[in-house]
């Protein structure tokens, strides 16, 4: 019995045993729903982070479409209609049609990047005839003009005003009809509560077809025939997974102001008003004692002014024609390989011609003002019998012309020393040519009396013929190749710049609350910096400029992706160029190792044919052999003391049989023809300069020494009466004022 005890456990040791299996068991089973629960969890999380993702994604491209549609209708003065058959082109000729894709391509020809792919968009733009129609562009808007009959300034022009001008105005007057317009079912509209025109907008049509009617558009967006002038309510949200569109609208009212209508309509017709005032001072002017004063106060201001402006001139073209001389000096101090010093010079030497037209014209615009203030002058003289002789013709302020003198002379004196410098650097770059063109030929006429032995000719005559031709090759083709080089240098640059500048925008695109934080803390670091006005002042407040405009566009995301979008156009333009030039650095190296191996292989020739060869004398008989080994009795050795290798070293320097130097004999005239030819250019530069200093001195002069005559004639007459001014005050009150 004891031993039965020992190998069967009791029944309740048993149950024990069973009931701690089954306990574990249930854990994994626990375990499993844990984890499914948070696997789920994960899901939706995901879900909902992608579906705010794409959310962005949709309202991006609907703000850069936006923005792509207000660029191009600034520089049209209309909106592109809609694209019917989906090719990117804008489809205008059915008027009724209003609804249908974005015309990307239309919009890329135009100069503007929508940012989105041909048929991704919906768009509806306002079509309706005549006032209505936005895509339209006629001259529908003129300036005010004053009418006497109506008693106000408030009607547009007509009549002789020309009917040609089509402005950004005339798409605000559109837009202004198109808000005040009674909304009717044939009008372009949003399907809210109550419909409302729209001016345009454009629909997003999600990532799936919410309502499951075959068309990825959704409500008011689709493209059924009800939809034809219809889309959907911006507001609108989704509504169990039956509608997940996006639209954006532009109002009217939204236009007008993206567009600054009234401020710039308010600008012109100040101008038009100017101009009434003009005619009404003409009017006056005989009348009007105080009109008289102000008319001689304005004309003779109004010369100072132009007399300024031509000092400004002056000064201008005197600053362009000493940044001209600067650069040709290195344009020519380079052999033309300073690529961007050879590209400004000349700008700058057209643009010392230009500021002189400024000046003729200005001239001629002070006599105009000194015949207007003789006339006011006379207007005065007649009205008031106190005005003194300093009223009537008021005395020209010297100080702006003897400014505009003393530019003048001293532009002269600049360009005579540069013209000098320029004489002299060509005279003596001709004669250091004249040397070294003496000196080659002497060379290789001694290299030709060596080989030839004095007698007329030598079998290896051809050689050295090949010979120097290879050398003239390979000093053009080594040119080249540095120009080319020096390209590449300059559009690399060019490219890593923009490179910088597109990766900053991503950056800051990338993380718009991180760069705004980032930009006020090194601003607000660098008013420290600048409070203690440190000797580079200058240069930090000019940093600090540029960072609180990057500041100014983290704020305006739409903003920002324009001008991060521009960068990559430059960035774009910047790799072509490149490319172009490092594609020609390629042709030229190729073309520079052909003249090494030509060059190499003809001094090779040369040198191998010199073994033992005939001389001739002038009849072509065989008088003697010259050599440099293998020679026989009798044989002319030419380099027995080493005279072929110092006449070689001599001709092409110390590198002869790899590559002839540049400062050797016989390439140096190359080399100092190019810098010749550029010597040349800044010469001619500094003639014109000088033949352009010496006009405007003579026209400084002319206006310092014979101002303009004030011919103010005439004798008081009676003063007006106290009626004629009420009249006057009447008719200056009915107009608002003196306008």
């Amino acid at each position: 019995m004891l031993s039965m005890s020992t190998t069967n456990p009791p029944f309740s040791s048993r149950r024990v045993a069973r009931s701690s299996g089954g306990f574990g068991l249930l854990q994994v089973m626990l375990l499993i729903a844990v984890m499914s629960g948070l696997a789920t969890m994960g899901y939706l999380e995901w879900r909902e982070r992608a579906a705010v993702d794409s959310s962005r994604q949709e309202r991006q491209a609907l703000a850069q479409a936006d923005q792509a549609l207000i660029a191009y209708a600034t520089v049209a003065r209309s909106f592109p209609c809609p694209d019917v058959d989906r090719d990117g082109l804008q489809d205008c000729g059915a008027p009724a049609t209003q609804k249908g894709w974005l015309p990307t391509v239309t919009l890329r020809m135009a100069g503007v990047d929508p940012g989105v792919d041909v048929g991704q968009l919906r768009y509806i733009v306002q079509r309706q005839g005549g006032a209505n129609d936005l895509t339209m562009l006629t001259d529908t808007w003129t300036p005010l003009e004053y009418d006497d009959g109506a008693g106000g300034f408030f009607a547009m022009r007509g009549g002789s005003y020309p009917a040609d001008i089509l402005t950004l105005p005339d798409l605000c007057q559109r837009l202004e009809a198109g808000r005040t317009t009674t909304m009717s079912p044939t009008l372009a509209q949003v399907n809210a509560p109550t419909p409302r025109a729209t001016a345009y907008a454009l629909a997003h049509p999600g990532n799936n077809d919410a309502d499951g009617d075959g068309d990825l558009f959704d409500g008011a967006n689709s493209s059924a025939a009800a939809n034809a002038n219809r889309m959907e309510d911006p507001h609108r949200r989704s509504l169990l997974a039956s509608y997940n569109d996006i639209v954006l609208e532009r109002s009217y009212d939204s236009l007008l102001t993206a567009f600054h209508c009234s401020p710039l309509i308010d600008s012109i017709n100040t101008v038009a008003l100017a101009h009434d005032v003009a005619l009404d001072v003409a009017e006056m002017r005989s009348d009007n004692i105080d009109s008289a004063r102000r008319a001689v106060a304005f004309s003779t201001l109004a010369a100072i002014m132009t007399a300024l402006e031509i000092a400004l001139a002056v000064a201008e073209g005197a600053s362009d024609a000493g940044n001209a001389a600067a650069e040709w000096a290195i344009c020519a101090a380079s052999l033309g390989l300073a690529v961007n010093a050879c590209a400004a010079a000349p700008q700058h030497t057209v643009a010392i011609g230009l500021a002189g037209g400024v000046i003729i014209a200005n001239g001629l615009a002070v006599v105009a003002n000194a015949v207007a203030a003789g006339i006011a002058g006379t207007a005065l003289t007649l009205a008031d019998s106190d005005a003194t002789a300093a009223e009537i013709c008021p005395p020209m302020d010297p100080t702006v012309n003897n400014l505009m003198l003393s530019i003048a002379q001293q532009e002269v004196t600049d360009a005579n020393a540069e013209l000098t410098a320029a004489t002299t650097a060509v005279n003596n770059k001709t004669a250091e040519l004249n040397t070294a063109i003496a000196q080659r030929t002497a060379a290789v006429d001694s290299l030709t009396s060596l080989i030839r032995n004095g007698q007329a000719s030598s079998q290896i005559d051809g050689l050295l013929t090949t010979l120097l031709t290879a050398a003239g090759t390979w000093g053009n083709a080594s040119y080249a190749s540095a120009a080319a080089d020096s390209k590449v240098t300059q559009a690399t640059q060019l490219r890593d710049r923009w490179a910088t500048e597109v990766a900053k925008y991503n950056a800051m695109l990338a993380d718009i609350p991180g760069t705004i934080t980032r930009l006020n803390n090194e601003i607000a670091a660098l008013d420290l910096l600048i409070a203690t006005n440190p000797p580079n002042k200058t240069q930090l407040q000019n940093e600090r400029d540029g960072k609180d405009a990057e500041l100014k566009l983290a704020g305006d995301v739409a903003g920002l992706t324009a001008v991060r979008d521009k960068a990559v156009v430059e960035l774009a333009t910047a790799q072509t160029a490149l490319d172009n030039a490092l594609a020609a650095q390629t042709a030229a190296t190729t073309a520079y190792s052909t003249a090494q191996t030509s060059y190499q292989s003809a001094i090779a020739n040369f040198v191998n044919g010199t073994a033992r060869y005939n001389i001739y004398n002038s009849s072509g008989v065989l008088v003697a052999h010259g050599c440099t080994s293998a020679c026989q009795v009798g044989d002319v050795n030419i380099n027995s003391a080493g005279q072929l290798s110092s006449a070689l070293v001599d001709l092409f320097g110390l590198g002869a049989m790899t590559s002839p130097s540049t400062d050797a004999k016989y390439l140096k005239p190359v080399k100092l023809q190019k810098e010749l030819d550029a010597l040349n250019q800044r010469l001619a530069a500094a003639q014109d300069r000088k033949t352009t200093a010496d006009a405007r001195l003579l026209e400084a002069q002319n206006r310092v020494n014979n101002p303009p005559p004030c011919n103010a004639t005439g004798s008081a007459v009676v003063p007006m009466t106290p009626e004629q001014a009420e009249a006057i005050l009447a008719d200056v009150d009915r107009k608002g004022g003196t306008r």
